[in-house]
C-alpha cells in the first residue's frame, strides 16, 4: 500500500516502426487517399493507399511498415485471424465519412479508387479509435496489449518551458497511465490521502489534451485508498478497474456510465480463514486491463484471470475465467497482462505476487505453462517470508524471448533480477530453466527489433557488473541501458537518480520521468529525452509546479509532438514547443545535454534522496 511514513515522504511486443508515411494533427488537413491498419490491440499504422483493390492497398500499406501480412486465405496481419479470439472477430473494412462506418458490402477484392478507409481486427459492433483528424492514439498501458511502450508518433525536438499547460487536482495523486484518443486525455486520481467522507474517493478524469480543460469527471466508489490501474479505451468506451472491486464502462465522450461489473475477492482460505498463499495480499479488484482480438483481459486480486467481451449495448460479458491450480495461485495487482503471438498462437502472460508467471491461450483461457520465477522467501528484506513479485512481462517482437522482471515485491525493491525464457515453454534452450538472467533491478523493458531498453539499478545481492556485446565488463550504474536479445549491454546512458515508470520510445527517442520530486532537482523531478541510438541525452526539463512529495511512477505518453506526464502532486503536465504561463512563485529551467553530468551535482541532495527512496516508500 502507498503509505506516507514521514513528512518528507508523504511524499510497470511491439516493433520499433518507422515514422508514418503521412503526418497529421487536428489542425492539419488529412491526406485524401490513406489507409489505417488497426490490429485491434492498441497498435495502429497509417500509410498512403494505392488505387486498385482494397486488398492490394492493404498489402502495400502493411509492406511499408514491415508488417507480416498474408492474403492467400483471407486476411492475416501479424498472425491475427479469426482463430485467435474467444469472441467472433475478424478483419473488417471501414470507410470514413466523419466517423468510421463498417462496410459489410466491401471485401479485399472490391475495387478501391481512392478515399480514406481502415481495416481493423474487431467484432461487428466495434470501430477503430484513431481517425484522420487525430491519427495517433495511446489507448492502454504501454500503448498496446503487448505493453511494449512504443509510440508511432513523436515528441517535441526542443520543448518550451514552462509546460504548455498543467492541471493540479485536489482529488489525490495521479499514478494511472495517461490515455489519449481524439482530443481527449483520460486518467484517474486516487482520492485525497488521509481524508474522510467523499474527499477520499477516487475519480476518473477526462480533459481536453490541447488545453487541459475539464470535459467530464466521475467519482468512483472508495476502495483501498489508492488507485494505480490505467484506463483502457475501446471504441467510444472507457474501461476502468478500481480497488473497490468494480469494473466501470463509460461513454468516453460524455462520462455516462454504461455498465458496472463486480470483480469478486474470494481468495482460497484455510480452516482458520487465512489466505493460503504465501505472497503479499492486496484487496484491489482487477489489474490494469488490455484489449486484444475483440476482448479485454486482466488479473484479479484474488488470483484469477478474466476475459470479457464488451459492447456499448450489452456491456460486459464474461468469456472465460482462469483458475490457477494449487500453490501457483497468488495476488495479481496493478500489472496488466501482456499478449503476444508465439508460434502461431495468441498467448497471454501475467505474473503474480507468489512469483509465478502464467502463460495462457487467449482463445480458451487454458494454461499453456506455469512457472515460478522468483522465491526470495526468508531472504526477502522488505517483506520476509514472501516469494516476491513476477512483475513486468515483455516479449521480443519475433515472439522468441520472454522477459520477466522479478523483484522482492516492495514498492522500492532492494533485490531482483531480469530473467529471459522461451515464451512457448517457459524454459531455456535444451530444456534448461532459463535462457539467461541479469542480476539487476529494471523498469518494464521497451521491446525493439534488435534489443530492449530499460532503466537499471543494482540489486541488493546481485552482480556489480554486466557484460557488453564486445565481451567487456561494465559497472552497473543507475542509468538507462540498451541490451541485445542475449542480455548483453549495447550502450549505457549517463547516471540518473531513479526512474520507476516504464520508458516510452517514439521516433527514435526514449522518454523517462524521474521518480523523485522536483525538490531534488537536478537529480529529481525531471522529464528526460534520450537518443535510442547511443544513449546520449537530448534534453531534460524540470516539471513545474511541484511539491516535496511529487513522486512519479507514470509512463510518459508521447502524441503529436507533445509529452504528457504526471505525478503524486496530483498533477498532469503537457510538454510541447509551446510555452505556457509561469507557475507562480517558481522558476523554470531547461538543461541541455552537452556536457551535462547531473550526478555530480548537489551531493547532499542525492544522499537525502537515496535514503528516502530506499527506506520510505514501501508498500
Amino acid at each position: 500500500m502507498r503509505y506516507r511514513l514521514t513528512v518528507i515522504a508523504i511524499i510497470s511486443v511491439l516493433l520499433l516502426m518507422p515514422v508514418a508515411s503521412f503526418s497529421s494533427s487536428s489542425s492539419d488537413a488529412a491526406p485524401s487517399d490513406i489507409v489505417l491498419i488497426d490490429l485491434g490491440n492498441g497498435r495502429t499504422y497509417w500509410a498512403d493507399a494505392e488505387p486498385g483493390t482494397y486488398g492490394k492497398a492493404v498489402e502495400s500499406a502493411a509492406g511499408s511498415w514491415g508488417l507480416d501480412i498474408d492474403t492467400s486465405g483471407g486476411l492475416t496481419i501479424e498472425g491475427l485471424s479469426s482463430r485467435t479470439s474467444p469472441v467472433s472477430v475478424d478483419w473488417k473494412i471501414y470507410t470514413w465519412d466523419g466517423s468510421w462506418r463498417y462496410r459489410s458490402d466491401l471485401s479485399l477484392s472490391s475495387s478501391y479508387s481512392g478515399g480514406i478507409f481502415a481495416v481493423g481486427f474487431y467484432p461487428v459492433s466495434i470501430a477503430p479509435v484513431a481517425t484522420p483528424d487525430n491519427p495517433y492514439v495511446w489507448t492502454s498501458f504501454g500503448g498496446s496489449s503487448s505493453a511494449s511502450g512504443v509510440s508511432t508518433s513523436s515528441g517535441p525536438d526542443n520543448p518550451a518551458v514552462p509546460a504548455e499547460w498543467f492541471n493540479t487536482y485536489s482529488t489525490g495523486y495521479v499514478d494511472s497511465g495517461l490515455i489519449v484518443a481524439d482530443d481527449m486525455l483520460y486518467h484517474t486520481t486516487g482520492g485525497a490521502f488521509g481524508t474522510g467522507g467523499t474527499d477520499k474517493n477516487p475519480w476518473v478524469h477526462c480533459v481536453d489534451r490541447f488545453t487541459g480543460d475539464e470535459v467530464w469527471k466521475y467519482m468512483m466508489d472508495y476502495g483501498s485508498g489508492y488507485e494505480v490501474t490505467t484506463p483502457l479505451i475501446v471504441d467510444d468506451m472507457l474501461i476502468v478497474n478500481s480497488t473497490c472491486g468494480k469494473m466501470y464502462c463509460f461513454d468516453r465522450f460524455t462520462g455516462d456510465v454504461l455498465d458496472i461489473e463486480e470483480i469478486p475477492f474470494n481468495p482460497p482460505l484455510d480452516s482458520d480463514s487465512n489466505v493460503t498463499w504465501s505472497g503479499r495480499i492486496f484487496v484491489t479488484g482487477g489489474t490494469t486491463p488490455v484489449y486484444d482480438s475483440g476482448a479485454l483481459y486482466f488479473g484479479s486480486a484474488d488470483g484469477f484471470v478474466y476475459c470479457y467481451a464488451v459492447t456499448r449495448d450489452s456491456g460486459f460479458e464474461l468469456q472465460w475465467k482462469y483458475h490457477p491450480q494449487g500453490h501457483t495461485i497468488g495476488c495479481f495487482y496493478f500489472h496488466a497482462p501482456t499478449i503476444s503471438e508465439v508460434n502461431g498462437k495468441r498467448m497471454l502472460f501475467i505474473g503474480n505476487y507468489d512469483g509465478y508467471v502464467h502463460a495462457l491461450d487467449i482463445g480458451t483461457g487454458k494454461a499453456v505453462w506455469v512457472k515460478q520465477v522468483v522465491n526470495f522467501d526468508a531472504e526477502n528484506k522488505p517483506h520476509p517470508g514472501t516469494p516476491g513479485s513476477a512483475a513486468s512481462v515483455s516479449v521480443s517482437p519475433d515472439g522468441k524471448v520472454l522477459l520477466v522482471g522479478c523483484t522482492d515485491g516492495g514498492l522500492s525493491s532492494l533485490a531482483g533480477y531480469l530473467v529471459a525464457l522461451d515464451p512457448a515453454t517457459g524454459k531455456g534452450l535444451g530444456g534448461s530453466e532459463e535462457l539467461w538472467r541479469l542480476d539487476i533491478l529494471s523498469t518494464s523493458p521497451v521491446a525493439d527489433r534488435d534489443g530492449f531498453y530499460s532503466y537499471v539499478s543494482q540489486s541488493d545481492a546481485g552482480s556489480r557488473t554486466l557484460t557488453t556485446v564486445d565481451g567487456d565488463e561494465v559497472d552497473i550504474i543507475p542509468a538507462v541501458y540498451k541490451f541485445d536479445w542475449n542480455g548483453k549491454v549495447v550502450w549505457v546512458s549517463q547516471k540518473y537518480q531513479l526512474i520507476k515508470g516504464p520508458l516510452t520510445l517514439a521516433d527514435g527517442v526514449l522518454y523517462g520521468i524521474d521518480y523523485s520530486s522536483g525538490a531534488f532537482w537536478p537529480t529529481g523531478g525531471g522529464l528526460t529525452a534520450i537518443d535510442s541510438e547511443d544513449g546520449s541525452e537530448i534534453w531534460r526539463i524540470l516539471l513545474r509546479p511541484f511539491t516535496v512529495d511529487s513522486y512519479s511512477m507514470v509512463q510518459a505518453t508521447v502524441i503529436d509532438g507533445k509529452v504528457y506526464a504526471a505525478n503524486d502532486f496530483g498533477a498532469v503536465y503537457c510538454i510541447s514547443t509551446t510555452a505556457g504561463p509561469n507557475p507562480e512563485g517558481t522558476d523554470v529551467s531547461v538543461l541541455e545535454s552537452v556536457g551535462f553530468k547531473h550526478w555530480s551535482w548537489v551531493i547532499l541532495g542525492i544522499f537525502i534522496a537515496s535514503i528516502v527512496i530506499l527506506f520510505v516508500r514501501y508498500y
